[in-house]
Parts: C-alpha cells; structure tokens; sequence
C-alpha cells in the first residue's frame, strides 16, 4: 500500500504564507480608555500614546511594543505605564461595560479606569 500524500497538502496549505507575501491590512484600531474622579482619556494607536486629562498638557510618548501579560498587555514608557486587563469593567457613572481594565501611571501618580476599542 502507497503512502498518501494528503495529509502533508492538507498541512502545507495550514502554513503561513512569508512576510513578503502577505497583503498589507487596514492600519490598526486605536484603542481607547476613560477614567473618572479625576476625568481622564488615554489613546493608543499605531504610532504613540496620548494621556489627557484637564487642565494639564497631553503626554505622547512614542508606542513601545507591549508586553504580553496573562490578563493583557502592558505599554511601558519612559513617562507613560499602562496596564490593560481584559476584564469586564464599568466607569461608575453610565450604564456602559467596557470589556478592559485600565491602569495609567503618569507623574508618579495612578489613573484606573475602562477601555477598548
């Protein structure tokens, strides 16, 4: 009896096509996060991170590659430390759920809130 070949065409079209030939995708989402008492915002895009909050000047530091943790992804920077848990959340003052957790630390002090895309 011959050996069939199936399997092994069934694996080789499972396998990822090289870098050079994967087509370019849509730019990524930005991901965003609230906070309330004080009020705060936090984006993440593709290029940087943005922390604002009022009455102060927004901190953009350049979007580091995240650390992938067991609950989520952290973004470390030299001004701007974010901890995003994938967990259910509600920022105390809607109705809305948010599926993240967030922690912001920026000037030594903590900002916690909700996020996603």
């Amino acid at each position: 009896m011959k050996p069939s070949i199936a399997p092994v065409l069934l694996l080789a079209g499972c396998m990822a096509a090289p870098a050079s030939q994967i087509p370019p995708g849509p730019p990524a989402a930005t991901y965003r996060a609230v906070g309330t008492e004080p009020f705060w915002g936090l984006t993440i895009d593709e290029r940087e991170i943005v922390f604002t909050a009022p009455d102060q000047t927004p901190v953009r530091q350049p979007r580091p590659q995240a650390i992938i943790g067991f609950a989520g992804e952290i973004y470390q920077t030299a001004r701007i430390r974010v901890n995003i848990v994938h967990a259910q959340c509600s920022d105390g003052m809607s109705d809305k759920a948010y599926p993240d957790r967030v922690q912001v630390d920026v000037g030594g002090r903590r900002f916690e809130g909700c996020g996603g895309l």
